[in-house]
């Protein structure tokens, strides 16, 4: 019995992912969890278990080409007599399943008809298919097609074509935009407390292993701030264009990777201490840029902090971030500098942080923005919330 095993929303209302590699080759012999192939995500790669033991009769698709959810991957031939898996699509013989030649043309959202061999080109060139008229059948693209829009465009093999990973980032940044009514407060703070809390863990950090920046000393003062202000650690709930306050702190951190910015969430970060906030910072972070994060990895934070102090040369005095949605709020922050101050009545030079807090108007106003910030001032200046 051959077995037709379609892609799987192995994310959260994932429509499609980018085949990275085959882990398996036509004609192996497979077992059932045994890894078949990588596919690129939103801003993570799954290694792909088999959901059955029995041979690889065909790989239906390239490296490299972008598979919609619920298309035929690959097909198995299962043992004389096993059952395929639940909800699986099997045929009697492999005489009624078609052949890759005879597959229908991928079809991701915009409906593009294209087969693997020109979409690969169409990679390496650098275009968007969605812009190229195809002369084929039912509209299908062809290599003429590419040539055509190449002396039109002017395309180059220079331009850059996002991945799956950056396309996902793009449309729930364009869902942000386009959905909350974003306002930003930006505010400078003292950093003495950080600064203190990052020399009184010093000695610890180092006999632990654990290497100690301002980032996890600010993520426990911001958890603590949203326990504080339970109505900042919370989703939009758009179809009701409500809240869902979140029982724990999902804290998402932002980190610069190869693809792009992605956000792994640190899981109940209120209950965590300065140093174990750090070693799961460190973890995430180093787990985002190795394209290892799973999907459970990155969804449902209920709050984004994001740091540009490891990237600064400039100092940074203000940023309008954008809200990773469906979070209500997010919390950019600069390096720590010194800089000149007035304390007591008197100018003096400390160390001084910007921070800019987006928050989506339709649910948060303005007292409630400057009763978290202030919350987060003496925090951070002082270490109590």
């Amino acid at each position: 019995m051959i077995y037709d095993f379609r892609l799987p929303d192995i994310g959260e209302g994932l429509s499609e992912g980018e085949l990275l590699d085959w882990s398996v080759a036509a004609g192996d012999a497979v077992e059932e969890g045994q890894e078949i192939a990588s596919i690129s995500t939103d801003k993570v790669t799954v290694e792909l278990p088999s959901p059955c033991s029995g041979v690889v009769k065909e790989l239906l698709w390239q490296p490299g080409d972008v598979v919609p959810v619920g298309e035929v991957l690959m097909r198995f031939e299962l043992p004389e007599g096993a059952a395929p898996p639940q909800d699986a699509h099997a045929h009697q013989s492999a005489k009624d399943a078609p052949s890759a030649e005879a597959r229908p043309a991928q079809k991701p959202a915009a409906k593009i008809k294209a087969a693997p061999a020109i979409r690969r080109q169409a990679k390496e060139l650098g275009i968007d298919l969605g812009l190229v008229t195809g002369s084929g059948p039912d509209g299908q693209i062809l290599a003429a097609d590419l040539e055509a829009h190449v002396t039109q465009a002017g395309a180059s093999a220079g331009t850059e074509k996002f991945s799956a990973a950056r396309r996902a980032a793009a449309e729930r940044l364009t869902t942000s935009a386009r959905n909350q009514v974003t306002t930003t407060l930006s505010f400078d703070v003292f950093a003495d407390g950080v600064l203190e809390a990052c020399e009184s863990l010093k000695d610890e950090a180092e006999a632990l292993g654990v290497r100690l920046t301002p980032l996890p000393v600010i993520a426990e003062r911001v958890a603590a701030a949203l326990k504080a202000h339970p109505r900042f650690n919370a989703t939009v709930v758009e179809d009701e264009l409500a809240l869902q306050l979140c029982e724990r702190v999902d804290l998402g951190i932002a980190v610069d990777t190869d693809v792009g910015l992605v956000v792994p969430v640190v899981r109940d970060a209120g209950r965590l201490s300065t140093l174990e906030l750090a070693r799961a910072i460190a973890e995430a972070a180093d787990k985002a840029r190795a394209g290892t994060l799973g999907p459970g990895d990155v969804a449902n934070s209920s709050f984004t902090l994001s740091s540009t102090g490891g990237l600064e040369t400039a100092t940074m005095t203000s940023a309008a971030p954008i809200i990773n949605y469906p979070n209500v709020a997010t919390l950019w922050v600069s390096r720590i500098t010194t800089r000149p101050r007035v304390r007591d009545g008197k100018l003096e030079a400390g160390p001084m942080m910007a921070c800019s807090l987006s928050f989506d108007h339709r649910f948060l106003h303005g007292a409630d923005g400057l009763a978290f910030i202030n919350a987060l001032d003496e925090s951070l200046f002082k270490g109590a919330v």
